[in-house]
């Protein structure tokens, strides 16, 4: 334009270092600032390649830092389950299906074959991810760092652990082949539910080794490794089949499968297998594991896999767990009862199934061993067992009459009153003023003696309120002192383990049986199953009759039902039952004639199927039962707990006089029977 002057080419060169100058030099800076990093760890592999130390020689790298696996074999030697590690089979590549180590190539490595065990394009990413968390959220992890992590290292996020993982991993690709690195991620990695590998994941959560899985199942279990418990199918199948449909996205961008194959794999999503059974073999396998630790360690057997022989019969564990959850599913609402447990032992104290409540998975709490809760007139018994070694008859006569101990004034359920019994028709009944007055004849110190002598090892307070089972006992403790009954008596040191090994056969421990000893005389123990036998012939137990087959036991009811329970035997095996709750609320009318006698009934029908008829070894009865002493009335129909059971079992409300409810109105509004008195002073009178 006219009046202005052109300018040169260096006038606007000029210009323009004026205006960028102030900032070359920053920038330039920059530059290097971040040239240098990247730089090094581009460089990064190959110089750790340089320092990083090979594993030892001779180190069996599968099974460093990996917790102790429990093999279980069963009463014959069969596999019965796994605890701890559940590793499965160490797996070679090739007996694996193509598309199994491909997806986790697909979702964790897609560079495994092609980086030297570190790759810097992952660490740039985990490293901006970090900054913009503010703290460690990713770890950019080659499948060979995860390895080294999983083998060498501890799982914290630290900048040590880091540096540490990565002269590892560069160790590992030093010694190692990538097909062997793969193999050991592969059968290492863990995927939730205590599985370890591939394998043990596999057989978990389908029920088959990972040589046979689909292609639909191998993309689930690849969706485990960053977060196992969160992700389990277990906790929500629908969320982890559409995980699994990512993992089909990625491994078809790696070209490890076609569109088709993974179309195939949507349109039959892997489903996890029902573990109902298994996962109810948890209560016996984690008291098994923790016995074969404890045996074993003695011994010095504190590392590998061991291999434990039980005592345990899947079948009887099948049997109580179908038992318990079909009686409560059928009644439990409606008489506000929520869990139960079984044991069922042999009279030697072996024990061959142990249920610790209704379902594992929602609670692994053992209530069979954990749980102490008042046995009530389950623990009678030792009432009469003291009496009978006091010199007294099962047939001699005791008059029903009231209770007052210090203002301790125990009532028959129901209010109810007897008259002259036997002993046995005594116990038969639980009646219990007859039995407390019985405890205070022959002393409160021999109740807890005989007791204590049979195998309750929890504590006892010798008080006139124990004499109808109000000190806390475990169902396996009551079990096993009932054993001594059933076994001709002698004592009973219940126990699951037999022989610990390990994978090369060095015996760890093995049982040697304990010498007998003797704790109820012959003659007394006889006429004890015989007071027992009369409890489910005439008695409270009449729910529990297994037909012709002989069987004794006791039930037993506590203050408000908050527990029930049922303890019997056969010449096979002794099984407790114990249903109630938790919180100790109050079940609605369940007596242990009732619900545990149904269960134990169930039980025992199984257990006993095939088994030869065989009578128990009881004194004859020498006196009028109680159908002679109460004509007209059917069995259990004037005891505490028997009056409702047959009620119950067509789902019909209690008759009058049952457990806290009077008649069809009370039942239908819940009015409640008046509650018991208190319990007695700790201190009881002398004995008379």
């Amino acid at each position: 334009m006219p009046g202005e002057q052109p300018h040169d080419f260096d006038t606007v060169l000029r210009d323009i270092r004026q205006i960028t100058d102030p900032w070359i030099r920053p920038f330039a800076i920059g530059v290097a600032i971040l040239a240098v990093p990247l730089a090094l760890l581009y460089l990064l592999p190959t110089l750790l390649g340089f320092v990083a130390a090979p594993p030892p020689a001779g180190v069996d790298l599968y099974a460093v830092n990996r917790p102790i696996a429990f093999t279980f074999l069963d009463v014959n030697g069969n596999d019965a389950g796994h605890r701890g590690a559940v590793v499965g089979e160490r797996l070679k590549l090739e007996e694996m299906p193509p598309y199994l180590p491909a997806a986790f190539i697909a979702m964790e490595d897609r560079r495994f074959y092609s980086h030297n065990g570190i790759d810097p394009r992952g660490l740039i990413r985990a490293l901006v991810t970090d900054m913009r968390a503010g703290h460690w959220a990713a770890g950019g992890s080659t499948i060979s760092q995860q390895t080294a992590k999983i083998v060498y290292t501890q799982q914290e996020r630290t900048m040590s652990r880091k540096l540490s993982e990565l002269l590892d991993a560069a160790g590992l690709e030093k010694a190692l082949s990538k097909k062997q690195i793969l193999e050991l991620y592969l059968n290492r990695i863990y995927l939730g539910s205590a599985a370890y590998g591939v394998d043990g994941a596999a057989r978990v959560y389908f029920g088959t080794s990972a040589r046979h899985v689909t292609l639909a199942q191998a993309a689930m279990l690849a969706t485990l490794t960053r977060a196992p418990s969160v992700f389990s199918p277990r906790r929500d199948l629908l969320r982890a089949q559409q995980r699994a449909s990512l993992v089909l996205d990625a491994m078809q961008d790696t070209g490890a499968i076609t569109p088709e194959q993974a179309a195939e794999a949507r349109a039959h999503p892997a489903v996890v297998i029902d573990r109902a059974g298994m996962d109810a073999r948890n209560f016996y396998l984690d008291v098994a594991a923790a016995r074969a630790l404890d045996l074993a360690g003695q011994r010095g057997a504190t590392n590998g896999d061991l291999i434990v022989h039980t005592t345990f019969e899947p079948k009887l564990q099948d049997a109580a767990r179908v038992a318990a959850a079909a009686t409560l599913r059928k009644s439990g609402k409606r008489l506000r009862v929520h869990e139960a447990a079984v044991v069922i032992m042999k009279p030697d104290g072996a024990v061959s199934a142990l249920l610790g409540g209704v379902d594992y998975q929602n609670s692994v709490f053992n209530r069979a061993i954990q749980a102490r809760r008042q046995p009530g007139s389950a623990f009678k018994p030792f009432v009469y067992l003291a009496a009978l070694e006091a010199g007294i008859s099962p047939w001699d006569m005791r008059d029903d009459q009231p209770v007052d101990i210090n203002g301790y004034r125990p009532n028959n359920f129901g209010n109810k009153e007897y008259g002259t019994l036997t002993l046995a028709d005594a116990l038969a009944h639980s009646v219990n003023t007859i039995t407390v007055n019985l405890a205070q004849e022959v002393g409160i110190a021999n109740v807890v003696a005989a007791a204590k002598r049979l195998g309750i090892t929890s504590p006892l307070q010798a008080n006139a309120s124990l004499a109808l089972g109000t000190n806390e006992v475990t169902s396996l403790e009551l079990t096993g002192a009932y054993a001594a009954f059933a076994n001709g008596g002698y004592r009973v040191y219940p126990y699951f383990v037999t022989e610990v090994d390990d994978a090369k056969g060095k015996v760890f421990y093995r049982r040697q049986p304990p010498a007998p000893q003797r704790v109820i005389a012959s003659a007394t123990n006889r006429d004890m199953v015989a007071m027992l036998w009369n409890v489910v012939v005439a008695g409270t137990g009449t729910g529990a009759s297994l037909g012709a087959r002989e069987a004794a036991g006791k039930t037993g009811t506590t203050q408000d039902s908050k527990d029930a329970w049922f303890v019997g035997f056969t010449t096979d095996y002794v099984t407790a039952v114990w249903v109630g709750n938790d919180d100790s609320t109050p079940m609605r009318g369940v007596t242990g004639g009732t619900l545990p006698a149904q269960i134990w009934r169930e039980t025992m029908r199984s257990a006993e199927s095939g088994k030869p008829l065989r009578p128990l070894d009881r004194s004859p009865p020498q006196a009028p039962n109680f159908q002679d002493l109460f004509p007209g009335e059917p069995p259990g129909a004037a005891d505490d707990e028997s009056n409702a059971s047959s009620a119950m079992a067509r789902g019909e409300p209690p008759p009058e006089g049952a457990p806290r409810h009077r008649g069809f109105l009370d039942w239908l509004f819940g009015s409640d029977d008046a509650p018991p008195p208190p319990p007695p002073p700790l201190n009881g009178p002398p004995r008379r």
